[in-house]
């Protein structure tokens, strides 16, 4: 007899890892390359693939060891295949390590016999504010978050006596993997919280079992492997630059994104939001009632406190370095609400923050006048009524006692925000990225036969050749300004309003022309004669 398909069948199933596939994707279809971190990488691939560099990599003709090649491999293989730079298939390289992530931590849940709800698991990570960003924009953290997963999996098992012979050898892989995805977090994450969690033990002595003489070799001779490619393409000044100017002067005293040491704490808050009050409930609940008791929970305890102590240290921050957390962060919560999911204080933080989202729909009436924005259509008015629909069923579900899937109900009103606010992307793209004010121009500068394109100081705009298909001169002062005028040959000048505001010279020379294009932040001119 013929099984008909339920909708607990989906939901609890492995069919919901395609349904968050499905939700999440559209946000790659319509929306424009971000300017400081998407648009460069298409620049940084496209001059790779001009100059046949595989292992190096340069920006406009500047060392650019910033980033290891995995990820640009499968960006350049995706533009060998297509021809161009198609947002959603590079989007895939984000997306699918997301979900991924997800499936094997519901594989080592389900491996050792973990109570959680993997459906409550899944739903809290992947609408966790930073976790979903990170999803739906084109970055090597995701994937390296994925290979550091897998080596955390492979070591528990290992640990647990529950492995395959093969995967003493894929740890060091999927280390090395973790390394050539973003760099050198890629193999401090994993060795530190393996390292701690064994002392922690009382078994460091047993540390060979896992990394011995033979997985670092393993490790060793790939990484040699790649420096060695590296020095054959870049020379020595490339391999120094990413063997200590992206090791050791990040991490002891960063040219780049240097921050304090208390930097990620408060914006921690943020970054776990809507779930953050919830969280830190479950946090003090589990160790008020010692629940951090069995191997799994000191394992991720550890793999938490490690990361954060010892990203705070490291000279260089960004938000996003704390990303490989996440997914031990929501899923130790997870197994806290498990059983604790009709305490009190649980309920009343469930209750505010279903309240929030039930409000969230008047709110947006009465605040949309000061929106700088319009919203067009109907759409917005529908994503913004099912996260507040979500809001009050999860008011009525908590009354009921059915806390797990009030919590089920809030997330699946994110993810349909998330879902219905991609078709929205559109109206925004223009603000977005640089895509419609470089076609503006490539049009005006076909009309009056125009081939010489410059911007004045920021730095982004020298990537908009990805889509103009040349090269942009850079402008640095009002007397290279003065000298393209008497070239008796017109300009197109991409500027930003930054400069507008804070460079007087630059203000007085450009107020006498007329932006032929301009939105928000950004417009461009025609310069010269």
């Amino acid at each position: 007899m013929q099984k008909h398909l339920t909708t607990n069948d989906l939901l609890n199933g492995p069919l919901r890892y395609f349904l968050y596939f499905l939700l999440l994707i559209p946000a790659f279809f319509f929306r424009d390359f971000s300017p400081p971190n998407e648009l460069k990488y298409f620049s940084i691939v496209d001059e790779a693939l001009r100059n046949n560099t595989w292992f190096t990599f340069y920006n406009h003709g500047e060392i650019y060891a910033d980033k290891p090649p995995l990820f640009f491999w499968l960006m350049m293989l995706a533009k060998i295949i297509t021809g161009k730079h198609i947002m959603w298939i590079i989007g895939l390289f984000s997306l699918i390590p997301a979900i991924g992530i997800i499936i094997v931590m519901d594989k080592w849940f389900k491996k050792f016999s973990i109570n959680h709800n993997p459906l409550v698991s899944n739903i809290l990570l992947l609408t966790t504010t930073m976790f979903a960003s990170v999803a739906l924009f084109i970055r090597m953290d995701m994937l390296m978050t994925f290979f550091i997963v897998l080596a955390f999996y492979t070591f528990f098992k290992i640990y647990k006596n529950e492995h395959l012979q093969a995967e003493k050898w894929l740890l060091p892989i999927y280390i090395f993997l973790a390394i050539f995805s973003k760099g050198a977090m890629g193999f401090l994450i994993p060795t530190i919280s393996i390292t701690i969690f064994l002392i922690i033990s009382k078994q460091i002595k047993t540390f060979g079992k896992y990394l011995g003489f033979k997985q670092w070799a393993i490790l060793v001779v790939l990484c040699v492997i790649w420096f060695s490619m590296v020095y054959a393409e870049g020379g020595n000044d490339y391999l120094q630059n990413i063997l200590f100017k992206q090791t050791v002067g990040r991490g002891v005293n960063a040219f780049h994104h240097k921050a304090p040491f208390w930097f990620y704490f408060p914006r921690m808050l943020w970054a776990f939001a809507p779930w953050t009050l919830l969280c830190i409930t479950l946090i003090i609940k589990g160790i008020y009632k010692k629940m951090f008791n069995s191997d799994i929970h000191r394992f991720f305890a550890v793999i938490i406190i490690s990361t954060i102590v010892m990203l705070s240290i490291v000279s260089s921050k960004l938000d996003i370095y704390l990303l490989p957390i996440y997914p031990f962060v929501i899923y130790l919560c997870s197994t806290i609400l498990y059983t604790e999911n009709q305490n009190k204080s649980l309920k009343i933080v469930l209750y505010i923050q279903s309240a929030l989202f039930a409000l969230f729909l008047p709110t947006f009436f009465v605040a949309k006048k000061y929106i700088p924005y319009d919203f067009s259509g109907i759409l917005p008015y529908i994503g913004i009524t099912i996260l507040s629909g979500a809001g009050v069923l999860s008011i009525w579900l908590i009354i009921r006692n059915k806390t797990i899937h009030s919590i089920i109900c809030l997330g699946f009103g994110l993810l349909f925000l998330i879902n219905i606010s991609s078709f929205i992307i559109p109206q925004f793209n223009k603000y977005i990225g640089f895509r419609e004010m470089a076609e503006a121009a490539e049009n005006k500068a076909k009309f009056e036969n125009i081939d010489r394109y410059a911007y004045y100081k920021f730095y982004t705009a020298q990537n908009i050749d990805v889509y103009l298909h040349t090269k942009l001169e850079c402008i640095n002062s009002v007397e290279q300004l003065d000298s393209l005028n008497r070239l008796q040959k017109k300009t197109i000048l991409f500027v930003r309003a930054r400069e507008l505001r804070r460079d007087n010279d630059f203000r007085e020379w450009i107020q006498t022309e007329e932006p032929e294009w301009k939105v928000g932040d950004y417009s461009w001119y025609i310069v010269g004669n």
